[in-house]
């Protein structure tokens, strides 16, 4: 178990997690990594931990390159388990080390773990660690995505450790975006914001403008999950790209999300996509029988227009939806159009269910449609003269 050389005396000290499939409910394609750095200097600094039970990977990397008494600090960017897992276990290895992280990760270790003895170090944003010939500077990030968030910048190497920011959960034979699929990269970035930042887009704004007004010069962004962002290209595209996803900025797409029993709920979904394909308008339509929820979230992410249909199953949504509706909610998806609709047997009205969170989410919506059994071909005119109100 070998540390990769990232730049000369700063090394990637991580672990691979080939089996991840699952993660907070979101579907893992590629497994994950949970990335931590050493940097070598007159002080010797570990730039976060590991998930537990993949620690003793991490620890012979650590020992490639050093030995773990002559660690100096161990920066905890954020404190959430994949992040801190094995944080008690480097401490014993190296007890003379100082924890740095800001006031919220202190009280987040003390609250995780036995810390009554660990030495620590509070930073803010804008303050500086010297190691010697480097510094490290720090910028908290709170609620991006937890209040202890915080990214760490090496002004000399012009590295940002970005910790979940600019992340993938991608497992694969390099560190390096530019090795890898590029465009698998680019698409497990997207769908990790979809699915982890969605709701922090302020937060990820604020984080965005902080680094620029503090000069940031950033040639490699090197996250806690993922592949490493190296190069003025690289660089550039994640930044521009969560600028765009934070700011909100839709392309003018659709996406029509269903469930159905009996086909009744299909055949609304089709009406709807139909609709959609006729205005010219990018549509996708997603069954949740097989469309993982978040994958349909990613579509979302950049959707204008969102289109939710359930069957009526003993008077509620149909499981399935129902857990969309929900996982959805939790992101807070905001500034899209909405659409509820939804077919039942003896009792109308559960489409109201999807017609509130759309609203709680602050959504223009138009009046929710359901239909008794299988809805004929009149009732199909009357939806698609109904959906073409949502368009603008």
């Amino acid at each position: 178990m070998e540390a990769i050389k990232v730049k000369e005396d700063v090394y990637w000290v991580g672990v691979k997690d080939w089996n991840l499939t699952e993660f907070h409910g979101y579907h893992v394609s590629h497994g994950s990594t949970y990335n931590a750095y050493l940097i070598k200097d007159e002080k010797i600094a570990l730039i976060d931990g590991v998930k537990h039970y993949l620690s003793s990977e991490n620890i012979a990397r650590i020992r490639s390159v050093t030995d773990f008494s002559k660690i100096d600090y161990i920066i905890v960017n954020h404190v959430e388990l994949d992040h801190s897992g094995n944080i008690p276990e480097l401490v014993k290895l190296a007890p003379q080390a100082t924890i740095v992280t800001n006031s919220a990760g202190k009280m987040a270790l003390e609250a995780h773990f036995d810390a009554s003895d660990w030495k620590f170090q509070i930073v803010k944003t804008g303050e500086t660690l010297s190691l010697g010939k480097r510094n490290l500077t720090f910028v908290t990030t709170p609620l991006l995505h937890w209040p202890d968030s915080m990214m760490s910048y090496c002004p000399q190497e012009k590295i940002l450790f970005s910790n979940d920011g600019f992340g993938q959960h991608y497992c694969t034979n390099t560190i390096w975006a530019k090795e890898a699929n590029f465009g698998i990269v680019c698409d497990e970035a997207k769908n990790y914001y979809a699915n982890i930042l969605f709701p922090y887009g302020a937060q990820a704004q604020k984080a965005l403008n902080t680094a620029n007004e503090l000069n940031l010069e950033i040639e490699m962004i090197a996250p806690s999950h993922g592949c490493i962002w190296d190069g003025e290209k690289e660089v550039n595209w994640i930044l521009e790209h969560y600028a765009k996803w934070a700011s909100g900025e839709n392309d003018g797409s659709a996406v029509v999300v269903y469930d159905t029993m009996w086909g009744a709920t299909a055949k609304l979904a089709e009406t709807i996509t139909a609709v959609f394909q006729d205005a010219g308008v990018p549509v996708v339509k997603r069954c949740l029988t097989n469309a993982h929820t978040s994958e349909i979230m990613t579509d979302i992410l950049e959707a204008k227009y969102v289109a939710i249909g359930t069957p009526t199953l003993n008077n509620e949504l149909f499981p399935r939806v129902a857990a969309f509706v929900t996982y959805m909610k939790g992101l807070a998806p905001k500034g899209k159009k909405g659409f509820a609709f939804a077919s039942y047997g003896w009792k109308p009205g559960v489409v109201s269910k999807i017609q509130t969170v759309m609203e709680e989410l602050g959504w223009q919506t138009i009046a929710p449609f359901d239909e008794k059994y299988t809805p004929k071909d009149e009732v199909l005119e009357k939806l698609k003269e109904h959906t073409k109100t949502i368009l603008d």
